[in-house]
C-alpha cells in the first residue's frame, strides 16, 4: 500500500518551506482499548517508541513494563518501558503483536523503528515522489 509523505511546518523556521515526513496512520490496541494515531517511520530507530500517554490511553500500566534506556541525538538517556501491543497499519487488513517502548520524553510522540515494525513490513521510501510503499512480510504475521 502506498502512503504520501505528510507535510508539516518547519518548526525551527516557520518562514521556511514545509517539511515532508514519512508519517502513516496506524491503529494500536491492548485488550479492549484501541487508538488511531499517526506515527513517524524512522529507519534509524532500533525500537518503536511512543509517548507514555498513548500507552496509558490503551490501559497499560507503563512502569510495569521492562525498563530500557535509549540514547538519541541529544545524548542524555531516555527512560522507557517495553510492552507488547497489537499493531495495524490503517488500510492493511492484518495486525501483528509488536514490542513498543513507552517514554515520558516530550520529544517523542510515535516512532516506528526496526524491532517490530521493519521486521514485519517491507518499506520502500520514494522521497523524490513523496511516497512510502509498505508491504506486509506475511511469514511474520502472528494474528
Amino acid at each position: 500500500m502506498k502512503f504520501p509523505y505528510l507535510k508539516q511546518p518547519n518548526l525551527l523556521n516557520p518562514r521556511e518551506p514545509w517539511i515532508s515526513r514519512p508519517i502513516i496512520p496506524v491503529r494500536i490496541s491492548h485488550k479492549n482499548n484501541s487508538l488511531n494515531i499517526s506515527a513517524l517511520i524512522d529507519s534509524g530507530a532500533d525500537f518503536c517508541l511512543f509517548h507514555s500517554e498513548i500507552g496509558r490511553r490503551l490501559g497499560l500500566e507503563i512502569e510495569k513494563g521492562k525498563p530500557l534506556k535509549f540514547f538519541g541525538i541529544e545524548g542524555s538517556p531516555i527512560n522507557a518501558y517495553l510492552h507488547s501491543i497489537e499493531f495495524q497499519i490503517i488500510g492493511i487488513d492484518h495486525s501483528v503483536i509488536i514490542p513498543v517502548a513507552f517514554t515520558e520524553s516530550s520529544g517523542v510522540v510515535a516512532i516506528l523503528g526496526q524491532l517490530g515494525f521493519f521486521d514485519n513490513f517491507r518499506i520502500k521510501f520514494e522521497k523524490n515522489h513523496n511516497i512510502i510503499e509498505i508491504t506486509p512480510v506475511r511469514k511474520k504475521w502472528i494474528i
